[in-house]
């Protein structure tokens, strides 16, 4: 295993009263990450709180193809490379394929598996191989309990840094909602749980009213 990422894990499993992966959704541009990296850390440190730095090189899973991507992986990894130098933070980033995987290991502390992925054997292997902390967010359209066959897929592969993150439930077709009971039910992957609270109450894709 990955030893940072083993301490880092354990850092995070003891944080009290919890840890945060805060950053913009995606890199817009190498200053705004910077600049946004700056000032989250120095509330969080104002306040005692672990960070962890996050920001996707590329959202693949845009509802328009005409919708802003990142920058893309070797732009968007550099990027994320100067946030750790210049700010001594960890940082969480995006897979959307299994090809992927290496090389963000290389630079991310956890490697996130997005909601819609979250039942991919073949890139939840790739991500586990990398011996990085994942984080795995439950699909929109999954009950939690399905989250404890990905959770085993990544342990299978060798690894046992696994974090789940509760993302909401499709409500009909165009609503999220959380239900509370998923955080009870997610602990019993025995993995820290995460809450994803931007995304986790909206209308996806929906129009405002």
């Amino acid at each position: 295993m990955d030893a940072p990422s083993v301490a880092l894990y354990n850092q995070l499993k003891a944080a009290q009263p919890f840890f945060l992966l805060a950053g913009p959704n995606v890199i817009e541009s190498e200053e705004h990450v910077m600049k946004m990296a700056k000032h989250i850390k120095a509330i969080t440190t104002k306040l005692g709180v672990p960070l962890v730095f996050k920001s996707s090189f590329d959202k693949a899973n845009r509802t328009s193809s005409k919708s802003f991507r990142g920058p893309g992986l070797e732009q968007g990894l550099k990027i994320l490379e100067k946030v750790k130098a210049a700010y001594d933070l960890p940082v969480v980033t995006d897979v959307h394929e299994s090809c992927q995987c290496e090389a963000v290991g290389r630079v991310a502390d956890i490697i996130q598996i997005p909601a819609f992925l979250c039942r991919q054997t073949d890139l939840l292997v790739a991500a586990a191989k990398t011996g990085k902390i994942i984080n795995i967010k439950k699909g929109q359209f999954c009950a939690p309990s399905v989250m404890a066959n990905s959770v085993e897929k990544i342990r299978l592969a060798g690894n046992h840094n696994v974090m789940v993150c509760e993302r909401g439930t499709m409500f009909g077709y165009n609503d999220l909602i959380v239900d509370p009971r998923n955080f009870e039910w997610l602990r019993e992957t025995n993995c820290p749980v995460v809450a994803d609270v931007t995304h986790a109450l909206q209308q996806p894709a929906g129009k405002k009213v």
